[in-house]
Formats: structure tokens, sequence, C-alpha cells
């Protein structure tokens, strides 16, 4: 049992190390791409898995190569010193607080959402994501919850648009639900890691910019969403929104950008959402490749965490 627990001591260390080490790498990769200015052609799918690749790199090399080789490789004599606790306790700092994060990240918006709710004057029901309607609420179109998605409208908003601009609102949205953009806000909070704000604003961006291509398919559609911009952005000034939701005109993002976007819009211009697809193939790829020599893999990990973890 013990010899477990040193095991589980040691990868939590090096998931420490490791973590620690490609979030600077991840930081300042970043820094460079926006001094020259390449961030834009990233992509909100682009943006999310540079934030989230040290970490899913960090867990994964740890859970599937350095504890298995520490439990094949390492004496059962206690030779640890007090770094490998200190790593070890850090680990346990950024997971524990991490999902503290999102617990509290998803009361606050709990709550908010409750307020929103008070006010339900009609809802209609779709295959994708259920619309509620609301008498009066600051907030004019926004989507709430991360397993299952509901837009919530303010009757105000329903005034303010007309039906071809409400209907492009409510694309809108609905591609951030196809996304699971909230999901990844979720996923985001699980991540605390210092000075990653700005990455995490730009996929905010991103994340609007990709849903705009999503909510049109002709130019039309597009006028209507830009409209609608205009309108909201006029009549509701930017409100801060609950942590797990998204709205059509929030604080992330220019709308002055957003709509000459939307106006030089032409057939094609959207990019193709699939090309990740074809990356994260790559990545399962190379990974399955990596099992099949997963015995020099294991002595190569257990040689790093040798020189790595005191």
């Amino acid at each position: 049992m013990i010899f477990v627990l040193r095991a589980i001591m040691v990868s939590l260390a090096f998931f420490a190390v490791l973590y620690g080490s490609l979030s600077v790498l991840l930081l300042l990769t970043w820094q460079c791409l926006r001094l020259c200015n390449l961030q834009k052609y990233v992509g909100a799918h682009g943006l999310f898995a540079l934030r989230v690749a040290p970490f899913v790199v960090s867990a994964g090399i740890s859970l599937v190569l350095t504890l298995p080789s520490f439990l094949l490789f390492e004496r059962h004599s206690l030779d640890e010193d007090l770094g490998t606790f200190v790593l070890c306790g850090c680990a346990i700092v950024v997971l524990g607080s991490g999902v503290y994060r999102v617990l509290a990240a998803e009361a606050r918006t709990r709550r908010v959402v409750s307020a929103f709710l008070e006010g339900v004057v009609g809802r209609q029901e779709n295959a994708v994501t259920p619309t509620i309607f609301l008498s009066q609420t600051l907030t004019p179109l926004v989507l709430v919850g991360v397993r299952s998605s509901q837009i919530l409208i303010s009757s105000s908003a329903c005034k303010v648009l007309s039906d071809g601009e409400l209907r492009a609102a409510v694309r809108h949205e609905m591609a951030h639900s196809r996304s699971r953009d909230n999901l990844k806000k979720a996923i985001l909070n699980c991540l605390p890691f210092p000075c990653s704000a700005t990455l995490e604003e730009a996929w905010q961006e991103a994340s609007e910019l990709a849903a705009d291509d999503g909510a049109v398919a002709s130019r039309d559609e597009a006028l209507d969403l830009a409209a609608a911009l205009i309108k909201l952005a006029r009549h509701f000034p930017c409100q801060a929104l609950p942590d797990l939701a998204t709205g059509i005109v929030s604080a992330a993002g220019s709308v002055a950008g957003r709509v000459e976007r939307l106006l030089a819009w032409q057939e094609g211009s959207a990019k193709n959402p699939n090309r990740w697809r074809h990356i994260i193939a790559i990545a399962c790829i190379a990974f399955a490749s990596l099992m099949m020599k997963l015995g020099p893999a294991l002595v190569l990990v257990h040689s790093l965490t040798e020189r790595l973890v005191p």
C-alpha cells in the first residue's frame, strides 16, 4: 500500500513539473504568435487546443507512463526527499483549485439563471436547443447550460429585433451549443495557471467569430445577424454574463469588427470546421504508435522521472 502511495505521489510530482514547464512554453508560444500577429489564423478550436494541451499531455503521461513505470522499475525502499512532497503538494493545489473554481462558477451561474427563469412567459422546444422567452432581464439573449443547453431571450430583445434578426441571433447561440462552448468554459476554469487570461480571452473572441460563421449560410443571413448585433449593442450595453454562459453581445470580442466581417461575408467565407478532426486523428495515431512501443517508453519516462523529480 505504501509503495502504491509513493507511486501516486511521484506521478503527481512529475505532473507538476511537466504541467508547469509546458504551460510556460505555451505562454511563450502565445506571446510569439501575438507579436507576429498570427493568433487570428489559429481559430477557436486551435486556441482551445493550445490552452488545454499542457494539462492533457501532462495528465496523460503521468497516468499512462509515469505511474506504471514507477511500479515496474522503482525500488521498494523509500528514497524521495522533501522536493517530491512539495511538488506533489503543488499538483494537489492545482487540481483542487481547478475543481473549486468550476464548482463555484457553476453555483454562480445557477443563481443567475434561477433569477432569469422567474420571468418566463413562454418556451419553444426544438431538436437541438430549447428556447425560453423571459419577461424582463437585462441580458437580451444568452445560452446557458453545460450538459443540456437553453437559450434565454428577453421580451425586450424580441421587440427590438425583426423576425429574421431574431432567428439569426438564435442560430448564433445554437452554433455555440453545437460547439459545446459552455463546456469548454468549464474546462478552462479547471485549468488555473498565471498569465493565461489573454489566451482565454482570445479563445472567447474567436469562439464568437466561429459562432457567427456557424449561424450564416447566405448573405441575407449574414446581414440579419449584423443588424441584430448592431441593435442589441445599441439597446443593451455589454453585460457581465454568468461564468458558464454565452451571450451574443458580451464583453468578449468587438461588435464593430464582427459586424464588418459579416457585411463582407461571401460564399465560402466560413472556415472549414472539420480540419481539427484530422489533427485529432493524427494525434490518436501517434498515441497508438507510442502504445505499441510501451516498454521502451516506460523505461524512458522512468529515467526522466529520476532526473526531474527529487
